[in-house]
C-alpha cells in the first residue's frame, strides 16, 4: 500500500482531488491537508483521510510528517504558501520524492523533486490544438514521438480508404476514435474524415506518415516524394522521342507547381539536344540538369537519383519503358512512372482507369483523383465483364463516386461486355492511370490474349500512361 500525501489548495488542487475520487485505486492511501474544506470532493472514497491546517505551519506540519509517505505532492494557488510547504517538508524529509505543481517557473536544485511547470504545460495542450500540429504522448513510453494522435482532414490521400490497403511499414494504427468513440482498427475498417488516429512506429517514420495524411489533394507526386524526374538516354532513345519528353515534361512541371523537375541524361551523345536541355537549366531555377560521362549502370544511376533529389514522380518516354530492363528498375523504385506516348499532355481530355483487382484499384484512387485535379481532367472508369455482372465491382464503383462528390470531380462509369482496351484503343487524348504490378513486367507477346488490363498496357501506349505502385503484392 502507497501512502501519499497531499497539501492542496486552490482550484487545480480541488480538480486533482476529484480525478482521485472518480479513480479509485486500491493500492494507494491518500492523506490531504486542506487550508478549505471545499475543494474536497462530496463524496469521499474510504481511502483517503483529510485534515484542515496550514501547511506553510511547521509545528503542525511536523507532527504528520512524523508518518512515512512514500510520494508527497504540493497543488497549491499562492507561491508564497507553496515554498513554505515545501521548505517545511525538506527540514525533516531531505530525501521523500515531492512532486511540485509550479506556475511560477520557480528553479529547484532538487533531484527528489519532480517539477511539475504548469505553464508549459498549458502552453503545450494549446500547442496541441493547432492545425496540421502532430500530437505526442509525452509521458507515455518513451516520450519521443512513437505514439502520435492525427486528425485526418476532409481532403486527405487517407479518406475513404481501408485501414488493410494502407502499408504500414514500422508503423501501425493501433486504435481510430469517431465521434467521441473508441474503434478498434481491421483490416476493413474505412478511413472517414474527421477520424482520429492513434499510431504507434518509429518517430522518423511518423513524421512522414503525419505529412502524407495531413496533405490534400493537389499534393502529387506526394507522399511518394517530392520532385519530379525524367530519365533520358541518348542511345536507346530516338531523337524525336527525347524532343517530345522536353516539351511534355516541361508542360507538366508547370502544372504540379512548386516541384523540382530533375533531368539525368544518360550516354550524352547528341550535342544539340544536351544544349537545348542545358537552355532550359539555365531559363528556370527549379531544373536541374545531371549528365552522366562515366556510363554508370542505369540501375545504380537511377537508384542514386532517387535518394539524392527525393523523387516522387519518374517520366520517362516509350523507347525507355518498352524495355524489359527498364520496367524492372522503375518497378523496384516503389515510384509512380508516367510513359510520355506521342499524343501531348495539353490535349488531355480526361483519365481513364479500367478496373481490375480491387485492392489495387483503391489504393491507385487517391493518385487518380490528385492527377486529374492538377490537370483539371475528368474521369472516366471502364467496368469490363463479359458476362455481365457488374455488381461485382459496386464496392469499388462507390468508392470512387464517394471521392468524386467529395473533390467535386466529374466521374462517368462505363460498363461494357465488350474488351474496353479494343475500345481505347479507337480513342485519343486521355492519361490511362494503372496499378504498377508485376503484371506489366511480363513480355508483350506472352501477355498479347490476355484479357487482363494491366497486362495489355502497351496497347494504350500511344497515350500517356501513368502507373502506380500498389503494395498488395
Amino acid at each position: 500500500m502507497k501512502q501519499i500525501l497531499i497539501l492542496a489548495d486552490g482550484i487545480v488542487a480541488k480538480h486533482f482531488l476529484d480525478r482521485i475520487s472518480e479513480t479509485f485505486i486500491r493500492t494507494n492511501e491518500y492523506t490531504v491537508v486542506a487550508l478549505d474544506r471545499s475543494i474536497l470532493p462530496q463524496r469521499l472514497p474510504s481511502n483517503i483521510t483529510t485534515y484542515q491546517f496550514d501547511p506553510t505551519s511547521y509545528i503542525k506540519l511536523s507532527m504528520l510528517i512524523k508518518r512515512e509517505f512514500d510520494d508527497i505532492f504540493i497543488v497549491m494557488k499562492n507561491r508564497v504558501d507553496a515554498e513554505g510547504t515545501y521548505q517545511n517538508i525538506r527540514r525533516d524529509r531531505p530525501y521523500t520524492r515531492i512532486t511540485f505543481f509550479n506556475r511560477w517557473d520557480i528553479e529547484f536544485d532538487d533531484e527528489n523533486l519532480i517539477n511539475i511547470n504548469a505553464n508549459e504545460l498549458l502552453a503545450s495542450r494549446m500547442y496541441d490544438f493547432l492545425p496540421n500540429v502532430p500530437v505526442i504522448a509525452q509521458n507515455v513510453g518513451l516520450g519521443q514521438g512513437e505514439i502520435m494522435e492525427v486528425l485526418v482532414p476532409f481532403g486527405s490521400a487517407y479518406v475513404y480508404r481501408h485501414i488493410g490497403t494502407i502499408e504500414q511499414n514500422q508503423w501501425r494504427i493501433v486504435a481510430l476514435y469517431r465521434s467521441n468513440q473508441l474503434v478498434l482498427p481491421k483490416p476493413s475498417l474505412m478511413i472517414k474524415p474527421n477520424d482520429l488516429l492513434l499510431l504507434v512506429g518509429k518517430p522518423s517514420v511518423l513524421e512522414s506518415v503525419f505529412k502524407a495524411i495531413k496533405q490534400e489533394l493537389g499534393q502529387f507526386p506526394a507522399p511518394f516524394g517530392e520532385n519530379l524526374y525524367l530519365y533520358l538516354d541518348m542511345l536507346k532513345e530516338q531523337h524525336s522521342c527525347i524532343t517530345n519528353c522536353l516539351e511534355q515534361v516541361s508542360y507538366l512541371h508547370k502544372r504540379f507547381k512548386g516541384r523540382r523537375l530533375i533531368i539525368r541524361v544518360a550516354n550524352p551523345a547528341d550535342i544539340g539536344l544536351l544544349e537545348e536541355i542545358k537552355a532550359m537549366e539555365r531559363q528556370n531555377e527549379r531544373v536541374s540538369c545531371y549528365i552522366d560521362y562515366r556510363r554508370r549502370e542505369a540501375s545504380d544511376l537511377i537508384s542514386d537519383d532517387m535518394q539524392q533529389h527525393n523523387v516522387g514522380l519518374v517520366i520517362c518516354g516509350r523507347d525507355i519503358f518498352k524495355e524489359r530492363e527498364f520496367r524492372t528498375i522503375f518497378y523496384s523504385l516503389r515510384k509512380p512512372v508516367l510513359q510520355i506516348s506521342n499524343s501531348s499532355l495539353t490535349g488531355l481530355e480526361k483519365v481513364v482507369v479500367v478496373l481490375s483487382e480491387e485492392k489495387s484499384m483503391e489504393f491507385i484512387s487517391a493518385t487518380v483523383f490528385d492527377v486529374a485535379s492538377q490537370l483539371d481532367l475528368n474521369i472516366e472508369l471502364l467496368d469490363y465483364d463479359p458476362d455481365g455482372e457488374f455488381e461485382k465491382k459496386n464496392f469499388i464503383l462507390s468508392h470512387y463516386e464517394n471521392l468524386s462528390h467529395i473533390f467535386s470531380k466529374n466521374l462517368e462509369i462505363r460498363q461494357e461486355k465488350r474488351n474496353p482496351i479494343r475500345e481505347l484503343s479507337h480513342e485519343k487524348s486521355f492519361l490511362q492511370v494503372l496499378p504498377f504490378t508485376k503484371k506489366v513486367l511480363q513480355s508483350p507477346l506472352l501477355s498479347y490474349f490476355s484479357a487482363d488490363a494491366e497486362k495489355l498496357y502497351f496497347k494504350l501506349s500511344d497515350n500517356p500512361q501513368l502507373f502506380v505502385p500498389v503494395d498488395i503484392e
